[in-house]
């Protein structure tokens, strides 16, 4: 029995923090599965935004919920601080339903699946700090980068193993799956464009465009990082995506010059315009191929979605048409846009690229004002606005706000936070003899 009064410094102790110390193991080998899930998770979700071709979306839907579900109780999503984005819900089915005047069971079905999974997500890291979920990215897309750097480079090495599929009216080049890529003009450029996992290099610029800014604002600088994500983004040859690019340097140059001191502050003065020169001379001679070029079909047909799909909100100003294709068919065969440089088989049936224009149209302008306004107030990225700029601009040159992964940075703004309990521990006698003067200001 131990005598009252003496330290003993023998095997008990040992053993104790033997325990200890395989707790916190047991602790952190947990930690690494759960942060291994919820990237599985996310990457399911970026795949549903494009997908990679050989995986049907259903299955894809299926392993976010199961993951999100398994890690996070499900019942949470039925709590207050859910109660702004049910009723986004709500009232965006309602109008899916006026607007249609009809009942659009499979593309309601779709697009209720989008907004249940990003829902599941957002349980996920309602809870973690902010840097969080771009802990959880980054690994992702930082291999995403050197996938669409390397995808030009391999078709060139070896082209022979390249093989070709179709999908509806557009035939893909790929190497394992990995390695993707097509193309609307024969040899229209030396180095293919890589779409990465991806119907479309535009939808691979936005992500790797989101490395950038993990890279530039999250993440420690490291000069490395910031240079295969800046080359991924280059890699795509994305108008959008390099415009994007330069306001992300442009904002971190002002940010460096603030917060550097006076001999920091002197070397960025000088080498920061160095580098941003070939970056602008980039964009210039990318930007004229787009519109003068051989590229110049691309700038016509965003032309033409830009200026069909406004038509067709003003057809439906407040409650859109719904999620129905055919139906946005319909009206833009009346009301399209007629200007346009492309042949008809090149506008018939042609699903809009505008992700803003796409949602004004299937929501109504009142709704659509509550969805950018959750972009605007998103709580998972800083600097917040800069963020939402980059999603938004993307937004103008790919469909992809109705996704499960943008969808989740849009509710991440719309959540209320709950009120806040009144402290009811009983106070020290020292607290109720002061009073106030022991109170925060």
């Amino acid at each position: 029995r131990p005598v009252p009064g003496i330290e003993y410094r023998g095997k008990t102790p040992s053993i104790m923090e033997a325990r200890r110390a395989r707790a916190a193991q047991k602790i952190a080998q947990i930690e690494v599965w759960r942060t291994r899930l919820r990237q599985v998770a996310l990457f399911a979700a970026i795949l549903i935004s494009g997908g990679l071709l050989i995986i049907p979306r259903p299955p894809l839907l299926l392993i976010v919920l199961v993951i999100c579900f398994l890690l996070k109780n499900p019942l949470r999503v039925f709590k207050s601080e859910f109660a702004g984005i049910w009723l986004l819900l709500a009232a965006t089915v309602a109008v899916a339903l006026i607007g249609g005047e009809s009942f659009q069971l499979g593309p309601l079905t779709i697009r209720l699946a989008n907004f249940l999974a990003a829902i599941a997500l957002l349980l996920l890291y309602i809870d973690e700090r902010p840097g969080k979920i771009s802990s959880d990215l980054f690994p992702i897309l930082f291999l995403m980068a050197f996938q669409a750097i390397l995808t030009p480079i391999v078709e060139k090495l070896i082209p022979q193993f390249f093989w070709t599929f179709q999908v509806h009216d557009t035939t893909y080049q790929t190497f394992l799956y990995i390695f993707n890529f097509h193309e609307f003009v024969a040899g229209a450029t030396f180095f293919k464009r890589p779409d990465g996992f991806f119907f479309e290099p535009g939808v691979l610029q936005m992500y790797l465009n989101i490395l950038v800014f993990i890279c530039l604002f999250v993440r420690r600088f490291s000069p490395w990082q910031i240079g295969v994500a800046t080359l991924g983004v280059l890699s795509t040859q994305s108008t959008t995506g390099v415009a994007i690019l330069t306001l992300q340097y442009v904002v971190a140059y002002l940010r460096w010059v603030k917060i550097a001191d006076r001999g920091k502050k002197l070397v960025v003065l000088v080498l920061a315009p160095i580098l941003l020169v070939p970056i602008a001379l980039y964009a210039t001679v990318n930007f004229a191929d787009k519109v003068y070029g051989e590229g110049s079909g691309s700038a016509e047909a965003r032309k033409y979605d830009l200026r069909t799909g406004l038509s067709v909100v003003r057809e439906k100003p407040l409650t859109g048409i719904g999620f129905d294709y055919e139906k946005y068919f319909d009206l833009a065969a009346q009301v399209g846009y007629r200007e346009a440089e492309l042949s008809l088989e090149n506008i018939t049936d042609r699903s809009n690229s505008n992700g803003v224009v796409t949602l004004l149209y299937s929501v109504g302008i009142p709704l659509s004002l509550v969805f950018l306004l959750g972009l605007f107030r998103q709580r998972l990225f800083r600097p917040r606005l800069l963020f939402s700029m980059i999603i938004l601009l993307s937004s103008f040159s790919e469909a992809l706000l109705l996704n499960p992964m943008l969808l989740l940075i849009l509710f991440s703004g719309l959540l209320i936070k709950p009120a806040k309990k009144p402290d009811l521990r009983p106070k020290s006698p020292m607290a109720r003899q002061h009073g106030s003067r022991l109170r925060p200001a």
